[in-house]
């Protein structure tokens, strides 16, 4: 029979703390009580950072799916869906939809200084977390590339469910909105060339979308 004194000496610290699968449970806990710029559709309740990662993640999965042509591993997808944000736990998310110079450089330093906490807690049990954060990180995969371009059109699709709430907070004009709208479009076409006949198209008529819900409901 296994004895209590079996189990607590296969804690670490002799049962004192807490083990590595409970440690990685706080994280994700944390991590959910994260709240985003964005809304669900009532234009109240904030958008959880696991609220957008579910949305991603099946959004992705089913997208790399249906766009065969692409070669796309859906399941290293579904991975980098997984925990692409998941830095956010400690450094917070940052309002980016018209974001200065100043505070992205901020935003990036908070977000190093977090993969290097949860490299820290974590490589040692669970070194997947850690490599799969840093390889979305690095950018090199098709799979990485393809998950971070598709990541900027999830708000857009929140923004076309409550009416752009969050852009009546920010004090923005419909023209303000489309201006914003059109440079990331720009932007992006030229740093994801190899998606603008898949996401790009999925992004434009994101915003699109998210446009029209804001006049109409202005």
């Amino acid at each position: 029979p296994v004895l209590l004194a079996d189990l607590r000496d296969a804690l670490p610290d002799g049962g004192r703390g807490m083990s590595p699968a409970v440690k990685l449970a706080e994280l994700i806990l944390r991590f959910g009580r994260v709240n985003r710029a964005t809304y669900h559709p009532d234009g109240v309740r904030p958008e959880s950072d696991t609220d957008h990662t579910v949305m991603l993640g099946v959004l992705a999965c089913a997208l790399a799916a249906k766009w065969r042509h692409l070669s796309l591993n859906v399941g290293r997808v579904a991975e980098f869906a997984l925990v692409h944000d998941l830095a956010e736990a400690y450094a917070g998310d940052t309002q980016s939809f018209d974001i200065t110079a100043e505070a992205k450089a901020d935003k990036e330093a908070r977000e190093v200084a977090a993969f290097a906490r949860i490299a820290r807690e974590f490589a040692a049990h669970f070194p997947w977390l850690v490599g799969t954060l840093g390889a979305y990180e690095a950018q090199k995969e098709p799979e990485a590339r393809f998950v971070r371009y598709l990541d900027k059109v999830t708000p857009k699709l929140t923004h076309a469910l409550n009416g752009g709430v969050a852009f009546r907070q920010m004090g923005k004009s419909a023209e303000d909105v489309w201006v914003v709208h059109q440079a990331q479009i720009d932007k992006l076409a030229a740093e994801y060339p190899e998606f603008a006949d898949t996401v790009g198209v999925i992004l434009g008529n994101a915003c699109n979308e998210s446009e029209r819900a804001y006049i109409g409901a202005s």
